[in-house]
């Protein structure tokens, strides 16, 4: 009876250690939503290039003036609302070359303009935290005059 009552009690602490370690081992965090962009929408100046498709440009081209141009972004899902896992919190425009581009907030910056001529600009979506693109880069040709 006293070894019954021994194991009896070794057995509910061992199920209940048991139950304790599987509570621990349930992923208790929610999986990360990724963004569902099917469009680049980036207003560098006036003109507006959507970027959509495998980054196919909706112009071939944009001109801004040596000043340099305002440059924002929105991306869309495919039925053109905003996707609502991009926040400024998690992602962030990137543009190439850097040295071109000063930031003023997670979408938006200036494009600097220098010398007149033809160069090649990239855009993506650049997820902060993982440190990788989620849409682009999306090359365009842009003519500084």
């Amino acid at each position: 009876m006293i070894f019954e009552s021994k194991m009896t009690r070794r057995a509910l602490a061992f199920g209940a250690v048991a139950l304790l370690a599987l509570g621990a081992c349930s992923d208790s965090e929610e999986e990360e939503e990724e963004p569902d962009v099917a469009t680049m929408r980036v207003t560098i100046g006036a003109p507006v290039v959507d970027f959509s498709g495998g980054c196919t440009p909706s112009v071939a081209g944009v001109t801004i003036p040596t000043t340099g141009a305002q440059v924002s972004a929105a991306f869309l899902r495919a039925d053109q609302t905003p996707d609502p896992v991009v926040t400024a919190a998690e992602f962030e425009l990137a543009v190439t070359p850097e040295s071109r581009f000063t930031r003023t907030s997670a979408f938006a910056g200036t494009l600097s303009g220098g010398a007149a001529g033809q160069a090649q600009v990239s855009f993506a979506l650049f997820h902060k935290e993982e440190m990788h693109e989620d849409y682009g880069p999306c090359s365009l040709t842009v003519t500084v005059q």
